[in-house]
């Protein structure tokens, strides 16, 4: 058997000294921003994270005294949370609102305004956190007189019952998650996957290492029955993954994910949500090779025997698919958890396998190969590592949970560098020049390549921590595709609204408003949709904004317009110039199958049925 020239430790040490230098100098450059106003030090809810279900109060901790005049607007969903001013506790840095009435499921956003000591203002911001399943409350009647296709709510701080709009989809099946931002609380899931990730990626190693540096150990019993254990292992770690995943994409479904018939609910949570599924398809055909590893070295089989399990390994890198960057987020995981696989799985199989115990010349080239094969895989591990941080954290590392995880996965990884280049350069030093596997020297080997593997065990449970934990950089909320924008100007009382409607066919149609101008004193704002003909009515949508920002109506509780044919918009406000009405623009409503109608003359304003849109946590000032 030919014998590779041993790398130099030399080599190894400017190697993985150019990788630190990178690592650090990104860490410091995300780390030397400094600010004037106040800043969050802590929350309640933490800010980024997921609840199960409403807290009966919302806490934010600041870095500075504060002042009398505090504010804080709640948002849940898009839609506005009334809630009584905060109160500043006995710390004099902790502001404290109490919840009145429980909160919605789904993402919600506390805007805040602080001042100092001064009663000067001292910042503003925002804490994110979700919601994932709703508090059980007491319904409340509908109105007998009201219309068949709406319900009455409650006044709220007095004011008067509002007719809204009923949500036509309410039998439907709940609303799916994004996988990957499934959220914490459940630490089965990142249990569950931690098992499924150390399954897949010892089984890709120790198959890349035999294949590429030893393939003399499918011969070894040994050897045959320890994949076969990774396999069973990582079977029931993905199964339980699946189970517990789907579980938590569908909250209101409970534990209904451990029956199989609600994993396919995962084919709508994301790519990560389907990645999920083919991974545990994959894994199932990788049993094929698991118990006949001879299939990896034979040239016929070797394709497909290291292909299944390597895209299997593969896909445990798509976990976060949201977020700036995405489709290069997904292309760095699935680098980094190839990488990683090679490097964690070949260290398991060598420290449990290869050096279990003496031998003869042939585990003296698999401890070399290995050697060889991993130093390339600890490099790209590192680069493609740093780029994700990058990505999901920028520079709020020490702001968010998501991020304050990282670090600590950024020093554990640091000792497991370090024992890696002791190790090789043992390697180096003393096992290139040896003719067999000595019980003293595979007594050392052992030991290192077990603290090794031990330290990377750790780094995987870290990992599947993060899932527990929304990164800084990723919107849970996914973004709206508005099928049509339409802009309303009055310039005389410099006032500017876009409107934009999620679809122009009959059916539920959703609504964003966003206010551009003026800048403030905006009252009464109402957007008018007026049918074609005067029996098809129309709609008054109030928007609560008196400021520029966003305002939505989800397409799920959207209007029910029936009637295709030309529509018209307007826009109606009172402004410091006065009132404000817009002039009127069409919006075509085409037919289920996409045939446009022809409507000869626009009806007026008949059967207005009103419904309350709310302020979005995307406002730029609300």
């Amino acid at each position: 058997m030919r014998r590779a020239a041993p790398r130099s430790p030399r080599t190894l040490q400017r190697l993985f000294a150019s990788a630190f230098v990178a690592m650090l100098t990104v860490l410091g450059l995300g780390f030397g921003t400094a600010h004037a106003d106040n800043t969050v030090t802590n929350s309640s809810p933490p800010n980024g994270e997921s609840i199960n279900q409403s807290p009966d109060e919302i806490l934010i901790g600041f870095a500075e005294e504060l002042g009398e005049t505090n504010d804080i607007d709640l948002f849940c969903e898009a839609d506005a949370i009334a809630v009584p001013d905060p109160q500043v506790l006995d710390d004099g840095k902790t502001l404290s609102v109490e919840l009145t009435e429980p909160l919605p499921s789904g993402t919600c956003t506390a805007n805040w305004l602080v001042s100092n000591t001064d009663n000067e203002p001292n910042g503003r911001g925002s804490i994110n956190f979700v919601v994932q399943n709703d508090t059980p409350t007491e319904t409340v009647a509908p109105d007998a007189d009201a219309p068949a296709d709406a319900v009455t709510t409650p006044p709220v701080d007095g004011e008067a019952s509002t007719v809204e709009i009923a949500d036509t989809n309410s039998e439907t099946d709940a609303e799916v998650i994004d996988l990957s931002v499934a959220g914490r609380g459940h630490a089965s899931v990142w249990l569950a996957r931690l098992i499924s990730t150390i399954g897949i990626a010892t089984l890709f190693g120790a198959l890349f290492v035999i294949t590429a540096a030893w393939p003399e150990g499918v011969e070894y019993l040994v050897t045959i029955k320890f994949l076969r254990a990774v396999w069973i292992v990582a079977l029931i770690g993905t199964l339980l993954f699946t189970a517990t995943a789907a579980g938590v994409v569908t909250p209101e479904a409970g534990g209904s994910g451990f029956s199989p018939s609600t994993w396919l609910d995962l084919l709508d949570a994301g790519w990560a949500g389907r990645a999920l599924l083919l991974r545990l398809i994959l894994l199932i055909g990788a049993g094929w090779v698991a118990f006949r590893p001879d299939r990896a070295i034979d040239p016929t089989t070797q394709l497909a025997a290291l292909g299944v399990p390597g895209l299997c390994a593969a896909l445990l890198g798509v976990s976060r698919t949201m977020g700036d960057l995405a489709a290069l987020g997904v292309l760095m995981g699935i680098i980094h958890a190839l990488a990683m696989s090679v490097w964690i799985g070949g260290v398991i199989l060598a420290a449990r396998v290869i050096v279990s115990g003496p031998g003869e010349e042939d585990l003296v080239h698999a401890v070399r190969g290995f050697s060889r094969v991993s130093v390339p895989a600890i490099a790209i591990t590192i680069i493609t590592g740093i780029i994700q941080m990058v990505r999901l954290d920028g520079d709020a590392l020490f702001q968010s949970g998501h991020g304050r995880v990282v670090l600590l996965k950024v020093v554990v990884v640091a000792a497991m560098i370090f024992v890696a280049i002791s190790a090789r350069q043992f390697i180096a030093q003393r096992v290139n020049r040896a003719q067999q596997l000595s019980v003293p020297l595979a007594d050392r080997l052992r030991r290192a390549f077990g603290a090794e593997a031990g330290i990377g065990v750790v780094t995987l449970a870290l990992s599947s921590w993060l899932l527990a934990f929304i990164p800084p950089n990723i919107d849970p909320v996914p973004p709206i595709d508005y099928a049509v924008t339409q802009n309303h100007t009055v310039e005389q009382a410099d006032f500017e609204v876009d409107i934009s409607f999620t679809d122009n066919t009959v059916g539920l149609i959703g609504i964003e408003v966003d206010v551009k101008a003026p800048a403030e004193g905006i009252s009464n704002l109402v957007v008018v949709l007026t049918g074609p003909t005067p029996q098809d009515g129309g709609f008054r949508q109030p928007v609560p904004l008196t400021e520029p920002g966003i305002a939505v109506r989800k397409e799920a509780n959207g209007f029910p317009i029936e009637t295709a044919g030309t529509w018209t918009v307007q826009v109606e406000a009172l402004t410091p110039s006065g009132a404000v009405t817009s002039t009127a623009q069409t919006f075509a409503v085409l037919t289920a199958d996409g045939t446009a109608v022809t409507t000869l003359v626009p009806a007026p304003q008949t059967s207005l049925v009103e419904a309350p849109v709310a302020s979005d946590p995307a406002s730029p000032e609300g």
